[in-house]
């Protein structure tokens, strides 16, 4: 590790192989929306500002997202969702690395989660509003989220009357700072 950035080689999301190639360009094209200068002030004086900084982590990063994906749709380009996640996540890394360098203090990896968790519902939030995802889309995506070992955990303790503890709770990766190719 140097500078707090982990390398690329040790930290690659789990990106559909057929999806590759749009998931680089994807981060490439954020990382260097990221670093314009213009932009990274403009980022890290909000970020460094705020009185919450998880929700200007989040805020910040759901920019960057919503920019890609603007410049993605006028090109006729569908991002899939393995891309924005993992994307996003690479991106939110960075942003936060900006941020520390800028002298914001280290964040926890809760922290991190939390920021991820937070950019992701307000995106799954706003592309509802804006019909990007249906109701019914929504309701699948809940559906295969139960389906994984977190997501069964939760469901069979609602059945029991239990609830839910954070712990147990489906997490968003941790944002990780990781240095893109070629950059």
């Amino acid at each position: 590790m140097e500078n707090g950035l982990l390398k690329q080689e040790q930290a690659e999301p789990q990106v559909d192989p057929k999806h590759q190639e749009q998931y680089d360009l994807f981060v490439a094209n954020g990382i260097t929306i990221i670093h314009n200068e213009k932009t990274s002030d403009m980022l890290i004086k909000q970020i460094l500002k705020a009185e919450d900084k998880v929700e200007a982590v989040a805020n910040a990063t759901l920019n960057v997202v919503r920019k890609l994906e603007d410049s993605a749709t006028a090109n006729k380009i569908k991002l899939s969702e393995n891309v924005l996640m993992h994307g996003a996540n690479v991106l939110m890394g960075e942003i936060i690395a900006i941020a520390e360098a800028a002298g914001m203090e280290p964040m926890p990896d809760e922290e991190k989660e939390h920021a991820y968790s937070l950019a992701t519902s307000k995106y799954i939030d706003a592309a509802v509003k804006t019909g990007k995802i249906t109701p019914e889309q929504l309701q699948q995506m809940g559906e295969q989220a139960k389906q994984t070992p977190d997501g069964q955990k939760i469901v069979q303790q609602q059945s029991e009357g239990q609830p839910a503890t954070s712990e147990q709770a489906p997490q968003a990766p941790p944002a990780r700072p990781v240095m893109a190719k070629g950059v």
